[in-house]
């Protein structure tokens, strides 16, 4: 939790903390709040309960449960009802990632969510894939130049 909170805050977020389902589920009512970050596992507790209950106070809260065990049946509830799964343990950079683009994602034009699958980070996948995809173009311009046209010309046209 310590982590989560400090991600969030490091983020520019203002975390209410709590470490147990009573005082969550009461917070939730009190000062429902645009975001909630929970466990899937609370003891004798389940964090979809929470994520329920906070969808039920405020529809369009954004909501991410964490679990460091995977279990497929709690991933699926967690997709279906428009919150995202993180498997733990994640970097703060990919936590973030995953925040953010649960809240800004639009719903599809049946009001559904698509979702939020990892890698939640992309955009060093992207850059990883633009500089061999750029690595290759530039092969393909040195060994696809035209050979009929002198130098000159070829300076010219670029």
């Amino acid at each position: 939790m310590a982590l989560i909170e400090s991600a969030l805050t490091s983020a520019g977020f203002t975390v209410t903390a709590t470490d147990n389902f009573k005082d969550a589920a009461a917070l939730l009512i009190e000062a429902p709040p645009s975001m909630l970050v929970t466990e899937i596992r609370l003891g004798a507790y389940n964090g979809l309960q929470l994520a329920y209950r906070g969808k039920s106070v405020k529809p369009p809260m954004t909501i991410v449960l964490t679990s460091a065990y995977r279990d497929p049946v709690l991933e699926r509830d967690v997709e279906r009802m428009g919150a995202t799964f993180v498997m733990k343990p994640v970097t703060d950079r990919d936590f973030l990632a995953a925040v953010y683009r649960t809240a800004l994602r639009q719903p599809t034009s049946k009001g559904m969510f698509e979702p939020v699958q990892p890698p939640f980070e992309r955009r060093q996948t992207e850059r990883r894939r633009s500089s061999v995809d750029g690595g290759l173009d530039d092969e393909r311009r040195r060994t696809e130049r035209r050979h009929d046209v002198p130098l000159a010309s070829r300076l010219s046209q670029t």
